[in-house]
C-alpha cells in the first residue's frame, strides 16, 4: 500500500509481548500504544487512529466494554476496530461485531494474516474517507447553488404583482402559486390599463432554473409592451410578446433556441360588462350557473413555430357571478389517486363547476386539498398556477 506512514494504528494489549510483536509487524505504520482499554478511549479521541487493533481481555474495562465506548462517541464511532483475541468460540466472536468490531485476528498472530486484515481495512477506510469529503464538497456546492436559487426565488416572487396592489384592482379572486422546484416557470402577471383589467397566465418551457429564466424574460417583456404603449388588447400583447421572444432568443437562427411558453391573456371591462380573450395553447373556462365553457386558445405557442399566424382576439359578453378560471397544465398534470394516474381535465373541470359558488379563498382551499389528497406521497410533476376571478 503506497503512503503507509500516513495511517495510524491504535494497539491496545496489557501484555507487553503481544504489543512487541505487533509493533514489529506493523513497523510500516505510525503506531500508537495502550495498554489498557481506558488509555484506549484517551488516545482514541485525542489522536484519531485509521484503525484500533483491541485485546478483549484486560484489566479494568475489557476490549468488548472498550469497543462499546468508542462506537458511541461521535468523535471515534467512525474508527474501525479489529479484534485480537485467543477467544474463537462463536459466541465471542458474534459478541465481538455485536459490540461495533469489522474484523478479529487470532493469537497466536499470523504475521501474513494480520498484516492482510490490516491492510484490507485500511484501504475501506480511505475509501470510506474519500467518499465523505467528496460528499462535504458536493454538499458545500450544493448549498451554495440553493443559496443562489433560493435568493433568485426573492428576485422572481418581487417581480410578481404585489398582492396590496391586487386586492385594490380585483374584489374576490385567488391565486395558486405552486412551483415545482424553488423557482417556477409559471407565472402570472396583472395591470389595470385603460380602465381595464388586464390578466396574463403564462407557463414557460421547462420548469427549475430554466423555466425562471423564460419567466423573467416574460415579465421583462409585458412591462415593456403594456406599461409603455398601454396596450389592453390580448392578441396585440401575444403578438408583440412573441416578436420580442423570437428576436431575442435568436429564434430566426440556425442556432434557434426553441424555447417559448403557453399564454392566455383576458382583458376585463367592467363598464361594458365584457371581456377580451387571446390565448397560445393556453384555454380558459368561464363558469356561469354551474356550466363550464371552455374558451379555446390558439394552437401557437408563444415562440417560433412552423405555421405562424396572428393570434385571435375573442369578445365575450360577461354578467355578475361568473367566474374566469386561467390555468397552466401542472394541475390536470398532476399524478396521483388510487390508480396513479392524472388528475386530467374532466376532474378539473368539474372541480371548478361544483365549487363556483362558494367565496373565492374557500375555493382555493378545494383545489389544494384536492390536489393534496389526490398526490400524497407523487412527486409533484410540474409547476402550478390557478387563477380565478368571480366577477
Amino acid at each position: 500500500m503506497n503512503n503507509t506512514h500516513k495511517f495510524k494504528i491504535l494497539l491496545v494489549d496489557d501484555t507487553t509481548e503481544n504489543i512487541d510483536i505487533l509493533n514489529s509487524a506493523l513497523s510500516e505504520y505510525s503506531r500508537l500504544i495502550a495498554l489498557n482499554g481506558e488509555k484506549a478511549i484517551e488516545i482514541a479521541t485525542n489522536k484519531q487512529p485509521d484503525l484500533i487493533l483491541l485485546d478483549i481481555v484486560m484489566p479494568g474495562i475489557d476490549g468488548y466494554e472498550t469497543c462499546r465506548i468508542l462506537k458511541s462517541q461521535q468523535e471515534t464511532k467512525h474508527i474501525p476496530i479489529i479484534f485480537i483475541t485467543s477467544k474463537t468460540d462463536t459466541d465471542s466472536i458474534v459478541k465481538g461485531f455485536n459490540t461495533g468490531a469489522i474484523d478479529y485476528v487470532t493469537k497466536p498472530f499470523n504475521i501474513s494474516e494480520l498484516k492482510s486484515r490490516v491492510s484490507t481495512q485500511l484501504a475501506l477506510k480511505k475509501s470510506y474517507d474519500d467518499i465523505n469529503k467528496y460528499l462535504k464538497e458536493i454538499e458545500s456546492k450544493n448549498r451554495l447553488i440553493t443559496d443562489s436559487i433560493n435568493y433568485a426565488k426573492r428576485l422572481q416572487f418581487a417581480s410578481l404583482p404585489n398582492k396590496d396592489y391586487l386586492d385594490k384592482i380585483l374584489n374576490n379572486y385567488f391565486i395558486l402559486f405552486m412551483p415545482k422546484d424553488i423557482v417556477s416557470g409559471d407565472f402570472y402577471w396583472i395591470k389595470e390599463v385603460n380602465d381595464k383589467i388586464v390578466i396574463i397566465i403564462a407557463d414557460c418551457t421547462g420548469h427549475g432554473v430554466p423555466g425562471a429564466f423564460m419567466s423573467m424574460f416574460g415579465t421583462a417583456f409585458l412591462n415593456e409592451i403594456v406599461n409603455r404603449d398601454n396596450i389592453s388588447n390580448p392578441a396585440t400583447i401575444l403578438n408583440k410578446l412573441r416578436d420580442m421572444i423570437i428576436k431575442s432568443l435568436n429564434q430566426d437562427s440556425k442556432d434557434e433556441v426553441q424555447d417559448g411558453m403557453d399564454v392566455s391573456i383576458i382583458s376585463i371591462d367592467k363598464k361594458n360588462n365584457t371581456m377580451e380573450f387571446a390565448g397560445a395553447k393556453n384555454h380558459i373556462y368561464l363558469v356561469r350557473d354551474n356550466n363550464a365553457t371552455k374558451i379555446k386558445a390558439d394552437s401557437m405557442p408563444v415562440s417560433l413555430y412552423p405555421k405562424m399566424t396572428p393570434f385571435n382576439n375573442n369578445k365575450i359578453d360577461i354578467k355578475k357571478e361568473d367566474t374566469i378560471y386561467m390555468f397552466s397544465d401542472g394541475y390536470s398534470d398532476q399524478f396521483g389517486g388510487e390508480k396513479n394516474k392524472k388528475i386530467g381535465n374532466k376532474r378539473f373541470v368539474e372541480l371548478m363547476t361544483n365549487n363556483t359558488n362558494n367565496d373565492m379563498n374557500k375555493q382555493k382551499d378545494i383545489f389544494i386539498n384536492f390536489l393534496n389528497e389526490w398526490k400524497k406521497e407523487e412527486e409533484q410533476v410540474d409547476d402550478i398556477i390557478l387563477f380565478g376571478i368571480k366577477i
